[in-house]
């Protein structure tokens, strides 16, 4: 339901934009945002309309896009921003997202990882290096939200998030001085890895758009300087997506020739790290999932905690994993013994 002066707001600025007033506003899913998302339509003419409250997340946004849209790379154009009412437009990309067309697909094909998917991820992944490399080299890092705030800080805030909204919510007893040493540990490792580029943050299928057979990005607002790795392992950890370990090997190759046609970028180098990022973004996740599937009771991420915590223990647990992090493997195997 849009509120009235939500709808006077949404249809003044759409009519600025094309002379007209819109026949339809109707909401549309935020996921896990405080966003409020709109499809406005008249006739052929359909625009996005965003309400937010933060005024920050909206000035990163619009001016990522912006840059992003100057580079040549297929981000929504942004139509009109008001600042003050937390309102902008921007281009509508339908409704299909890669996810959804990794599913559709699987359901055609009854196979684990279609050709057809395939193919898209590897699109994906070869776009990926111009928004970390090609267009972080004109960024400004300034206009980060918050500003010019190092990989590693993310880091502590999704650690203690996993540890508050997932493990504190459904272990609320459990001693968490383990799980600390092992965060301070993993932080110590993965700030070894070079740093210098843009990362998407979120860089996962539900944020990549599907129309006419191109790909467009969306939900980089919380983009910051960081390294390579973890919008890679973003993608290809995904759980909802379960991509096989042979599909992910060939990803990963696709990824990185083409992040060597834009820096130098070492294979081994690349995977050293890999896994330890892997093993950060499901920490990042989990810690999402407690506070919007446990806290905020939204059926699907509650859905999603137990197939997330498995990723992580497999990781942990795997002959390829550089730490030994104790606390946290034991804390993701009671996790998954709690919720089975």
């Amino acid at each position: 339901m849009v509120e009235c002066r939500e709808e006077d707001l949404l249809s003044t600025c759409f009519q600025g934009v094309t002379g007209v007033s819109p026949t339809s506003i109707a909401p549309l899913s935020p996921h896990a945002s405080e966003r409020k998302i709109y499809r406005l339509s008249q006739g052929a003419l359909q625009l996005i309309g965003v309400i937010n409250s933060s005024r920050a997340e909206n000035d990163a946004f619009v001016a990522f896009a912006a840059h992003f849209k100057g580079v040549g790379l297929p981000v929504p154009k942004i139509h009109a921003y008001t600042p003050d009412q937390g309102l902008y437009l921007e281009d509508d990309l339908g409704d299909t997202t890669l996810l959804d067309l990794l599913n559709t697909e699987r359901a055609r094909t009854g196979e684990a990882f279609p050709v057809s998917a395939f193919k898209m991820y590897q699109r994906a992944l070869e776009f990926l290096p111009r928004f970390q490399i090609e267009a972080a080299a004109s960024f400004d890092f300034s206009k980060c939200l918050p500003p010019n705030e190092f990989f590693s800080h993310t880091l502590v805030h999704d650690m203690q998030a996993f540890s508050t909204e997932l493990v504190g919510r459904i272990l609320p007893n459990v001693a968490t001085d383990g799980l600390q040493r092992d965060f301070a540990s993993l932080i110590e490792f993965l700030s070894k890895a070079e740093k210098n580029y843009f990362v998407y943050r979120d860089f996962q299928s539900r944020n990549i758009m599907v129309l006419e057979d191109n790909l467009f990005f969306i939900d980089f607002q919380s983009g910051l300087r960081g390294p390579l790795q973890y919008d890679v392992a973003s993608l290809l950890y995904q759980s909802s997506a379960q991509i096989p370990d042979e599909a992910r090997a060939e990803l990963i190759d696709t990824y990185l020739d083409a992040a060597r046609r834009y820096a130098r970028c070492e294979r081994d180098e690349f995977l050293k790290f890999f896994p330890a990022f892997v093993v950060s973004r499901m920490i990042q996740v989990l810690g999402v999932y407690g506070r919007q599937g446990l806290g905020a009771k939204k059926d699907y991420f509650a859905k999603s905690i137990p197939r997330a915590l498995e990723t992580l223990h497999s990781q942990l647990t795997s002959g390829r994993f550089p730490l030994k992090l104790h606390g946290l493997t034991e804390c993701s195997q009671v996790l998954l013994k709690a919720l089975t």
